[in-house]
């Protein structure tokens, strides 16, 4: 049997086509070759932990977990990971900024003394912090609402410290859990961080 010209000639040419399109099929078809759950699991902690620029994460977990065939349990310890170095992050107490003295009021010199008992202008304090801040906690950067502000203090008021704007910290409410944990295992499954993280795992 011999083949017609004609139909050899479109053989070939439809070949020629299809052979770049097997090639480069990824980029030709992006929306047949998606990323997988693990890719994206992986973009969506990672935006996530940019919430918090005053830490640096080490994301080595994903290369270690590599051999972990159930996508959720990798995906879940890696996640694990992750909130692990945001409770055990090195922090050192310092003193802080004060605040421009024209803001300051004739009480608040007087006020200042380490005293057991909170003082009466406490909430002007803390929202003149939380300002001087920027809205932000101080130990990972993270933004904060002045209804979830936490405070510390530099020098611990048992110890001597004040009130002056020096001596406050400001904190969000998972530092604040981790600068008062007693039980890491525990304080570290009740992070909000560790609850936002668990969202991304693959159901």
């Amino acid at each position: 049997m011999i083949l017609d010209y004609s139909f050899v000639l479109f053989s070939s040419l439809l070949v020629a086509c299809l052979i770049p399109l097997y090639i480069y099929r990824q980029k030709v078809f992006p929306f047949v070759y998606k990323t997988g759950p693990l890719e994206f699991f992986i973009q969506d902690l990672k935006a996530h932990m940019q919430k918090y620029p005053k830490m640096i994460f080490d994301y080595s977990i994903i290369e270690k977990t590599k051999d972990e065939k159930d996508i959720r349990i990798r995906q879940t310890l890696i996640a694990e990971d992750i909130v692990s170095q945001f409770y055990y992050y090195a922090y050192e107490k310092n003193t802080q900024k004060g605040i421009p003295r024209e803001k300051l009021w004739t009480t608040y010199e007087e006020r200042s003394f380490s005293n057991p008992k909170t003082p009466i202008d406490w909430q002007e304090r803390r929202e003149l912090a939380w300002r001087r801040d920027k809205n932000k906690c101080n130990r990972c950067g993270t933004e904060i609402k002045l209804e979830d502000v936490y405070t510390t203090f530099a020098k611990d008021i048992a110890k001597g410290g004040g009130y002056n704007f020096e001596n406050i910290i400001i904190l969000c409410t998972d530092c604040n859990k981790v600068l008062n944990a007693k039980n890491p295992k525990n304080t570290i499954a009740s992070l909000h961080l560790n609850d936002e993280l668990m969202k991304y795992v693959t159901s």
